[in-house]
């Protein structure tokens, strides 16, 4: 049945005062009226509708301005699970009702790895997760890397994990779960994680570049994460940019694994130092931590490849804040802060190429969040997605579910 719009509307309220207390924290009613525009006795009603529901508890008067009680939201309701995986990791965190992490657990993946080992690996990841959690799983949201088709919960394609084509991670991981599973492009992850609680807070347009084992870009217009069509926004990995050697992708240039292949490609074609014939001879794989110990070390043409890579960053910093015009840049991710060699660069570099009038409000910051920014803000999106805001939203899902009724027993006579 369609529900009646009073309904619908109703719902969309209680969902915008859930929505906006996990997001503040905590708030009076006072202000919820006021930031969501509501009439003040409405908003009292709702509250009291969702204190009786047991979505929401009311904090001590004694630690709030004007010694009121702060609404809170109930932490033992729920939990959401949150799990970001690339090439070389996967990290998983539990959050309570809140938001708050109950767990959480990183997995390196070894250095020769199958399509169907990732898969299990991540999987049995979240199973661990899950069994530490108490009250009940309301959501699983999953991080991928590559281009998502968010909507089907699939991996188009991810170059850098081996025959990752058409990977349909939401079926995976829903054979073993109960709870909705969604699945998102890894880099919005990060991006919403810092929206939410993170150096995003407050800002209403900012650019996440997060560089790991890829490239990406999480694009907040507005104060809402911007996707595109078929949510391919962000993939700049894909830019091109000119160098002696011929156009090169930039994620061949500055993400971790691109840089460190080019690199450790270069180093065995030149004669190698003490310090880098070690470096070959000792480690099985070489990464950018190792490159940047043997910078530290004296190491001088390791010195300046983090240069170049700093110099590489720069530009697409200053390239992309140009296009956009954000209020700042956060940098997620081990590579922007792997070594002062790389960020010093890329700041000087960043300052030379954006344009004065940007460059007078637009930055650089390090996102708060940290290795789990990808995890957190696909566990905090499971929030959003359970008590969507969106009237829009509400209406579609219950059409959708009409005609899916309506085929069905459309099928049966």
């Amino acid at each position: 049945m369609h529900p009646r719009p009073r309904e619908t509307k109703l719902a969309a309220k209680k969902n915008g005062i859930l929505n906006e207390v996990f997001r503040s924290g905590g708030c009076l009613r006072f202000d919820l009226a006021r930031r969501l525009n509501i009439n003040a006795t409405m908003v009292g009603n709702y509250v009291d509708e969702l204190l009786g529901e047991g979505l929401l508890v009311e904090g001590d008067p004694a630690a709030a301005p004007r010694g009121r009680a702060p609404l809170l939201i109930n932490p033992e309701h729920g939990a959401f699970l949150g799990l970001d995986f690339e090439a070389l990791r996967a990290r998983a965190v539990a959050c309570d009702f809140a938001g708050n992490v109950i767990a959480q657990e990183e997995l390196a993946f070894p250095a020769e790895v199958s399509r169907e080992k990732v898969l299990k690996r991540i999987v049995a990841l979240a199973k661990r997760l899950v069994a530490r959690i108490k009250a009940p799983l309301l959501s699983v949201g999953v991080a991928a890397p590559g281009q998502v088709d968010c909507e089907a919960g699939r991996v188009i394609h991810y170059r850098l994990l081996p025959d990752f084509d058409q990977v349909p991670i939401r079926d995976r991981f829903q054979e073993v779960v109960e709870a909705p599973v969604f699945v998102e492009d890894n880099i919005r992850a990060v991006a919403y994680g810092e929206l939410l609680r993170g150096s995003g807070r407050g800002i209403r347009n900012f650019l996440c570049l997060a560089v790991r084992s890829g490239v990406g870009l999480g694009i907040v217009v507005n104060g809402e994460l911007y996707s595109g069509a078929h949510s391919m926004a962000g993939e700049v990995g894909y830019m091109v940019f000119p160098t002696p050697e011929g156009p090169r992708l930039a994620t061949d240039l500055v993400s971790a694994t691109g840089f460190v292949d080019a690199t450790v490609k270069a180093m065995k074609s030149r004669k190698p130092t003490d310090i880098r014939k070690r470096l070959l001879q000792e480690r099985d794989r070489v990464d950018l931590a190792d490159i940047v110990a043997a910078a530290r070390e004296g190491d001088e043409w390791c010195r300046e490849a983090l240069e170049r890579l700093g110099t590489h960053l720069g530009m697409l910093a200053a390239s992309l804040a140009n296009l956009f015009a954000p209020e700042k840049l956060v940098l997620a991710g081990e590579v922007p802060g792997c070594s002062p060699l790389v960020r010093q660069q890329m700041e000087r570099t960043f300052r030379q190429y954006t344009l004065p009038t940007i460059l007078a409000t637009a930055y650089l910051e390090d996102g708060t969040l940290g290795g789990y920014a990808g995890a957190l803000g696909a566990a905090w999106q499971g929030f959003a997605r359970t008590f969507p805001v969106s009237e829009s939203i509400l209406v579609s899902r219950a059409k959708e579910k009409f005609e899916r009724q309506r085929g069905e027993f459309a099928a049966e006579a």
